[in-house]
């Protein structure tokens, strides 16, 4: 079974990226967390902020 040429590219530039973190989850968060900060402050791009989680002390409240 062959790979599509787009997915074996994606999966190599993936690698890179992780080989260039030590394969540190920490760190790709990191680099993630500033490219997604640079995007931001650029105004090319849109971005959904996520609702805040609620408390478990909200999560276990009776209903109002």
């Amino acid at each position: 079974m062959s790979t599509d040429p787009l997915i074996r590219e994606v999966r190599r530039a993936r690698h890179e990226i992780s080989e260039e973190c030590s394969h540190d989850l920490w760190k790709l968060y990191a680099r993630y967390d500033a490219l997604q900060r640079e995007m931001k402050a650029r105004g090319r791009h849109t971005f959904v902020d996520r609702p805040p989680r609620p408390t478990p002390q909200e999560l276990t409240a009776p209903p109002r």
